[in-house]
């Protein structure tokens, strides 16, 4: 029974990797593309709006770090009067969906457009998946040559300085960050 409480917590691990791995793909991708996101922070009496920063849960984005400000400090205005409708009594749901209706309300009264962050992380995975296509196609061709020789020339400065040297698969997802950030900057500009 030890055993499979063992496998169940090492499932549990990988699995919150994996979704950490994804997450700093999505902010790779949002970073590149320069969108700001919108939020709320749970605070002792409720939920806080806020723009920017590292918000662990974003709920929209702006194009604009300015107007996801401007639309934060509006829609946290708003989020009172919303909650008093509701006679004050509202629980963590019901919080969720008020943030929602404050920061569209927000949006729509400012004339910012915002984007989903569901919507946004679909858009970030299609994008990790070209990525990951190209990566795999390079590594059959032995395309990743530079790639592998900056490595291995990482591995000797950081061994000459003494410093931890990161894993090869580390190294390789801090690769594939750089290149969907710079994929989404380069579809910025178009």
């Amino acid at each position: 029974m030890d055993h499979m409480n063992g496998a169940g917590a090492a499932g549990n691990a990988a699995l919150r990797r994996d979704q950490a791995a994804r997450m700093a793909l999505v902010a790779a991708y949002c970073e590149g593309l320069g969108f700001a996101p919108i939020g709320a922070i749970a605070e002792s009496d409720g939920l806080r709006i806020v723009a920017g920063g590292d918000l662990a849960q974003p709920r929209w984005w702006c194009r604009r770090a300015g107007d996801a400000d401007r639309v934060a400090a509006a829609a946290a205005a708003r989020l009172p009067r919303l909650a008093a409708r509701h006679g004050g009594d509202v629980d963590g749901n019901q919080w969720l969906q008020l943030v929602d209706d404050a920061i569209a309300a927000a949006a729509k009264q400012l004339n910012v457009a915002l984007r989903n962050h569901g919507e946004v992380c679909a858009e970030a995975l299609a994008a990790v998946r070209r990525v990951d296509e190209e990566i795999t196609k390079l590594q059959r061709v032995g395309g990743l040559k530079s790639v592998n020789k900056s490595y291995r020339e990482y591995r000797i400065a950081a061994t000459a300085r003494g410093e931890r040297i990161m894993r090869y698969a580390d190294w390789m997802s801090k690769y594939r960050d750089k290149l969907v950030r710079e994929l989404a900057a380069a579809m910025r500009a178009i």
